[in-house]
């Protein structure tokens, strides 16, 4: 495929305001689909295998409706096999999903892919107005970006620090003399107690399960902080294996800010895969937004046909700017709901929610396993 053709990939990375939706960009994206389900096509055996079966074609990609014609590959599928489109020596980046249990994810990424991802991240958190000149301490509840090279969630997290000049960088969870990974609870604690005192604003970056162990802890030494105004907290990365401590996101909220000292919009929870690659990122009023990049569609667990807005289903992810890895499309395990109305934010761009995740059982497949959860979110 020519170069020339390609460009639409670099166009569509490069909007501004991209959780502003208008005619001109829904048909740059649905462009950018169809020259980058051509590309696969064309490069990668496995989906050449998938197309013609599915008796799809890229160019059927012609209207937004037919975004529900696109195959997409299962998590499950990249979780199990390295899907390339390019030779192995063009990937500049390779990262591991932060998976606590099983078989972990490799998401790889040529330069050219590597830079269109982030600029669509910047785009986003500029219209946010998530991007500061001021000079900013960072406490991260990741791994030790230097210690786990490899570790997506890690890499992430030390991205983002680009968006705010930092002053200090400290990580909540570093390997000991042992080579076995600790959560420094005191030292997370001695590090944000310099930062008050610096009374530059800080950035609290990290997995949810981990910063609220973190509050559990402020709460058993009855101390509250203050952070310096201008601060936020960003979470990402769900719970792990902190799954049986989960709270309700408002829940988390409330409790970060009144034990962190941050005002709630200030407060913004991430949303993402490996497998996938694309950001999301909640608005100030805390919904969840689709990216003029990006388009997020629900589907029966079962049939896997398209559901309505408002009606939940399994996630089905979209977005065109890998070359290096055929993730153009991903069934997630995710259940979610798309919703319509708008948003009190004022971005006129679909909004989505996440219900929960489709767990596997030892005798069920994850459709039927979905379609229970499913239904019982019905209820």
């Amino acid at each position: 495929m020519p170069e020339a053709s390609l460009d639409v990939l670099n166009r569509l990375s490069d909007i501004s305001e991209p959780l502003t939706w208008n005619e001109e960009k829904s048909e740059l994206m649905l462009e950018a689909c169809r020259v980058s389900a051509q590309y696969h096509y064309e490069n990668n055996k496995s989906i050449r295998f998938l197309y013609d079966r599915m008796g799809f074609k890229p160019s059927d990609l012609q209207k937004e409706s037919d975004f529900s014609k696109l195959p997409a590959l299962s998590v499950y599928a990249m979780k199990h096999h390295l899907l390339l489109s390019m030779e192995e020596s063009k990937a500049v980046l390779k990262m591991t999903s932060s998976g606590t249990s099983g078989q972990k994810t490799w998401a790889w990424m040529d330069q050219e892919s590597l830079d269109r991802g982030q600029k669509m991240l910047r785009s986003l958190w500029q219209q946010e107005g998530l991007i500061s000149a001021a000079e900013t301490n960072y406490m991260l509840f990741v791994y030790n970006q230097s210690q786990a090279k490899d570790l997506g969630v890690a890499f992430s997290a030390k991205n983002r620090t680009q968006f705010a000049p930092p002053h200090r960088i400290e990580y909540a969870i570093n390997q000991n003399p042992s080579g076995y990974w600790e959560f420094q609870k005191s030292k997370v604690l001695e590090n944000l107690l310099q930062f008050i005192e610096e009374k530059k604003p800080v950035r609290v970056l990290g997995i949810t399960g981990f910063i609220y162990e973190f509050i559990q802890e402020l709460k058993d030494k009855k101390t509250k902080l203050e952070l310096p105004k201008g601060s936020f907290l960003f979470t990402t990365g769900g719970w792990k294996a902190a799954e049986a401590k989960k709270v309700d996101r408002s829940v988390f909220q409330k409790e970060a800010s009144e034990y962190f000292g941050i005002q709630l919009q200030n407060i913004r929870d991430g949303y993402g895969m490996a497998e996938h690659g694309a950001p999301y990122w909640q608005c100030k009023d805390h919904h969840f937004h689709v990216p003029a990049y990006a388009r997020i569609l629900s589907l029966d667990p079962v049939t896997l046909t398209e559901r309505e807005p408002g009606e939940p289903g399994l996630l089905k992810l979209i977005t065109p700017f890998n070359r290096m890895m055929p993730n153009l499309a991903i069934l997630s395990t995710d259940l979610g709901r798309l919703i319509t109305e708008p948003c009190s934010c004022g971005w006129n761009s679909p909004r989505f929610e996440i219900l929960g995740r489709a767990g596997l059982s030892k005798n069920k497949g994850c459709a039927i396993q979905a379609d229970e959860i499913v239904k019982r979110v019905k209820s």
